[in-house]
């Protein structure tokens, strides 16, 4: 996993990036603290790059991709940030290196072994559920089972207002089918009927297409200005690969420094991406865990107040009256989200981004490494896996002075590499 954090103000931008990278997605997982995930675009673009998740796309190396962007822009420059970003992805487009026919399979197999996974979860509980009341499971009623979970989750991805592909079934079914059914084979161990197989194949088809975006997909963070632009802006995307030799990525937020406090991103942001938990809890007061956590039992309490009185006096609700009762709670839920929202803005959000308004370069700088520190170091303290570590690389974009690195690992020794 990976933590990255950039603040934003008037002044310009600091973004900060750990080193950890972890190897293995099952079984045994190993954690190098060697991985560069911040990058300059180049000396003539006062543009800085960030990537999570995945370290590859299509099986080749960011740091190669990135570094390659670098030689084919030149000193070509944008007006806007933005067209830096559908520059990037023209590139990606264009290149061949970055789009092998034979990696397509690498997009099926981690979308759909992702989504067989989840389905397969979900069965395994209701299989669960009925052992521990005693009942025998019988094959075709987890068949059954099966069917359904797949029905609602095609029609789920059916539901979605946009399509990232525009891809055709039988096409897909024919080039991908034996690959489905191989992971299908390692996830469902006994025989299922051939309309389940074909359901499947839908399943991955409608998931490949769609707004699902697997665990090895890759998230890009491009910061910076643009030639006419004279406050830092900020934007992220989500990158899957390509199939069928289209580009499956999707845009997943904007910031941007305006000139007072009121409009859009205001004059100050702190953005975190990857493991947020710790940089959410410093911004908002609170962990987000511990507040669903809490927000979920007020909810449970309040859905359930009728049954409650029900159970301990001597009480019959008409349908009509547990209907108001549960209205009123539901408006209790949302009169309390809300008293608590507002809480967190004026006594925790907006008083930190008034001092991060102001705050110099420098500044910038130490505090996005210490919120990368505190990511680290709460990861160390528990029983989570450290996939948050040192080193810290850390760099500071302005309008005037362009990237600036602040903290940089290297792995040349400039003492035996006087050439470079």
């Amino acid at each position: 996993m990976t933590a990255e954090v950039v603040i934003m103000n008037k002044l310009g931008m600091s973004l900060a990036a750990d080193s950890a990278i972890t190897s293995g997605r099952e079984g045994i997982q190993k954690i190098y603290n060697s991985a560069n995930k911040l990058f300059s675009l180049s000396s003539d673009h006062p543009i800085g790059i960030m990537v999570y998740g995945a370290a590859s796309f299509m099986e080749v190396p960011w740091d190669v991709i990135i570094k390659s962007y670098r030689e084919y822009l030149g000193d070509r420059k944008f007006n806007d940030l933005s067209y830096y970003v559908e520059d990037f992805m023209d590139f990606l487009r264009q290149d061949e290196r970055f789009k092998h026919p034979d990696m397509e399979e690498v997009i099926i197999y981690r979308t759909f072994s992702d989504v067989l996974k989840r389905v397969v979860r979900e069965v395994e509980e209701n299989i669960s559920d009925k052992e521990e009341e005693g009942e025998e499971v019988s094959s075709e009623t987890v068949t059954e089972w099966l069917t359904g979970c797949v029905e609602r989750n095609i029609n789920t991805y059916r539901e979605q207002e946009e399509d990232y592909l525009d891809i055709e079934y039988a096409p897909f079914r024919d080039k991908f089918g034996s690959l489905i059914m191989e992971i299908k084979d390692n996830l469902i161990r006994y025989e299922i009927p051939a309309s389940l197989e074909e359901k499947l194949k839908e399943l991955a088809f409608e998931a490949v297409k769609s707004n699902y975006f697997s665990l090895g997909s890759t998230g890009l963070v491009i910061a910076g200005y643009g030639e006419s632009e004279i406050f830092p802006h900020l934007l992220n995307y989500r990158l899957e690969g390509f199939v069928f030799g289209q580009l499956k990525y999707k845009k997943l937020r904007e910031k941007k420094i305006s000139y007072t406090s009121d409009r859009k991103d205001g004059t100050a942001t702190i953005t975190a991406f990857a493991q947020t938990e710790m940089v959410d809890s410093f911004i908002e007061g609170i962990e987000p865990t511990m507040k669903d956590t809490i927000f979920g039992i007020i909810d449970n309490v309040l859905g359930r107040y009728h049954e409650q009185i029900q159970e301990h006096l001597p009480i019959n609700f008409t349908d009509e009256q547990v209907n108001d009762l549960v209205k009123m709670g539901n408006d209790m839920y949302k009169s309390i989200e809300d008293s608590v929202r507002e809480y967190q803005q004026n006594n925790h959000v907006n008083p930190l981004l008034g001092v991060v308004r102001s705050l110099p370069k420098e500044e910038l700088a130490e505090m996005t490494e210490a919120l990368i520190n505190l990511t680290s170091f709460k990861r160390r303290v528990t029983r989570a896996t450290e996939s948050v570590g040192p080193p810290i690389d850390v760099a500071v974009i302005t309008k005037g002075d362009g990237f600036i690195w602040m903290k940089r690992k290297n792995y040349v020794d400039s003492e035996i590499n006087a050439r470079l």
